[in-house]
């Protein structure tokens, strides 16, 4: 199985995007730099399913059981197919 095999929802794509801070007019030369890399919520179905397919990770606080979702290398490496453009992670 590929990347391109992969379907993810509407949602998660959306979450994933939304961790990285992604928005498209910021692309310059083809890269785009994630000057984040974070989603905090409560515990959620489509974030859990991403890090099934090695796509997000995940930090539990004890905190009212908050916990902060990220993307992983191979989830940038799906965003970078789907938006054909590099992702840089700021440092």
């Amino acid at each position: 199985m590929t990347m391109k095999d992969i379907k993810l929802s509407l949602r998660q794509i959306q979450i994933m995007k939304h961790a990285i801070g992604f928005d498209r007019n910021r692309i310059k030369k083809g890269r785009y730099e994630a000057y984040r890399n974070r989603y905090i919520t409560n515990c959620d179905k489509d974030w859990e399913e991403l890090i099934e397919i090695g796509f997000a990770n995940k930090k539990t606080f004890d905190l009212e059981k908050t916990v902060m979702y990220f993307v992983t290398e191979t989830g940038m490496k799906y965003l970078e197919m789907l938006f054909e453009c590099m992702i840089i992670e700021k440092e």
